[in-house]
């Protein structure tokens, strides 16, 4: 018996499942967001989806008009999924900053407002903020904002009826763009799973606060967190979770669900497991084409054999594992005590481990032997890089780690970079070299 799509025919399966990693990759879904067809697929499997949702994650499905969100749960902090403008790059401090603050106004405007409007609403807010501030003569203020407005624009909260915002950009005296707000959209972007004025800290913001301590609602919990750490992240490793967590990601039901449900090949190795991800549920891939992703695949490869090879001296390294915990307290501790929200005085701290806990052991290699590693790459594979890249490889090596890093691949430690168990899985990758008319 299926526990998952229960009352989903054969036929229809592969849309369902489509339906599901839709969600799991975007939980804001719109009409015009991530395309035309997503929503209506969403709505054809809502009740089913819900059901899942809940069940297999603890997540919430709402669906108003044409506008579908899932409230997730968050287990950690998670620097891999951060929001993106159209060029790629990352938003930074100010972007989100803008963006909370302009979802703010928007609920306030009309169904119609200018992108002129909405800088002067936001320059009135921003600069009551110490530290923050918006200037729109100040190109890299301008730049934000405008990075904050194609965000929304994105994900259809905001349609552009006539103007744009990247005219107005470059040129804010002569230029503007008309918007229509619509309201559904940014009803659901603006729904969160709790109130920010009972928040305290950090860990406030993840998960659900557990009414019950009886043991099926624990291992219901357990479950639900084995089940979120595979659609959250590239790679499950059993270190980095408590022991009931762990006992369900050794399991076999989980395969079935999550196989079931999402479409996706679950592969299980020594260290931990993952969703093969042959379907895209990430934002980005890996392995993929381009410079930064060809260059950060032949850096493993090198990586792995140059840690195998019996004639070379090899490097191993101790790894503490806190779990994100001692991140939370660093966080908490640099929010402005102004700022924060009264809490219960009389509630005990939150307990924060001043050891990590557990350590493992991971292969090491020194920055020196990256360096060198990499430089052979690029007289190897000569033609697989461009000029630029030629000109300057360490600034290509540092976007190849980053991209491993995001993938759980390598970790970066002070002096060098540790391989995680998951770079095995590319060890025996055959390359080519390009020749000149590829």
């Amino acid at each position: 018996m299926n526990r998952y799509a229960e009352d989903i025919a054969d036929y229809q399966l592969a849309d369902y499942q489509q339906a599901a990693r839709a969600l799991l990759k975007h939980p804001f879904i719109s009409r015009a967001f991530p395309d035309e067809k997503t929503i209506g697929r969403i709505r054809r499997f809502s009740p089913t989806l819900a059901l899942d949702m809940r069940e297999a994650f603890g997540y919430q499905l709402i669906i108003r008009g044409d506008t579908a969100r899932l409230l997730r749960v968050k287990d950690r902090l998670d620097p891999t999924q951060p929001a993106l403008t159209r060029t790629g790059r990352r938003f930074g401090r100010r972007q989100y900053a803008y963006l909370a603050l302009l979802t703010a106004l928007l609920a306030r405007t009309g169904i119609q407002t200018t992108v002129s409007d909405l800088a002067g609403l936001l320059k009135a807010d921003a600069n009551r903020i110490v530290g923050l501030g918006f200037d729109d003569d100040n190109h890299e203020q301008r730049r934000a904002f405008v990075d904050t407005v194609s965000w929304l624009e994105e994900r259809g909260v905001l349609h552009t009826a006539d103007g744009s915002s990247d005219a107005w950009l470059s040129d804010p005296d002569s230029h503007d763009a008309l918007y229509d707000v619509d309201r559904d959209a940014l009803s659901a972007l603006w729904r969160s799973r709790v109130m920010l004025q009972t928040v305290g800290g950090v860990r406030e913001l993840f998960g659900e606060r557990v009414a019950s301590d009886s043991e099926s609602v624990l291992r219901e919990r357990a479950g639900q967190a084995a089940r979120r750490a595979l659609v959250e992240s590239p790679v499950a490793y059993f270190a980095e979770h408590p022991e009931p967590v762990v006992n369900f990601l050794r399991g076999r039901p989980i395969a079935d669900d999550l196989e079931r449900l999402t479409g996706l090949v679950f592969e299980r190795r020594r260290e931990g497991v993952l969703l093969v991800d042959t379907a895209r549920l990430s934002v980005e891939a890996f392995p993929r084409e381009g410079a930064v992703a060809n260059a950060a695949l032949l850096v493993l490869v090198a990586a792995c054999d140059l840690h195998i090879d019996p004639n070379r001296d090899t490097a191993e390294r101790d790894l503490p594992v806190w779990r994100g915990a001692a991140l939370e307290r660093a966080i908490d501790e640099a929010i402005p005590v102004e700022t924060r929200f009264a809490v219960d005085p009389d509630a005990a701290p939150a307990a924060t481990p001043a050891e990590p806990e557990t350590i493992v052991t991971r292969p090491y290699l020194d920055d020196r032997q990256l360096h060198d590693e990499f430089i052979d790459i690029m007289q190897r594979y000569p033609k697989n890089f461009g000029r630029d890249h030629h000109a300057a490889p360490m600034r290509l090596l540092a976007e190849a780690l980053d991209l491993l890093e995001r993938f759980r691949l390598v970790r970066r430690v002070e002096g060098g970079i540790i391989l995680e168990p998951l770079a095995g899985r590319y060890r025996d990758t055959v390359f080519r070299n390009r020749s000149r008319d590829q």
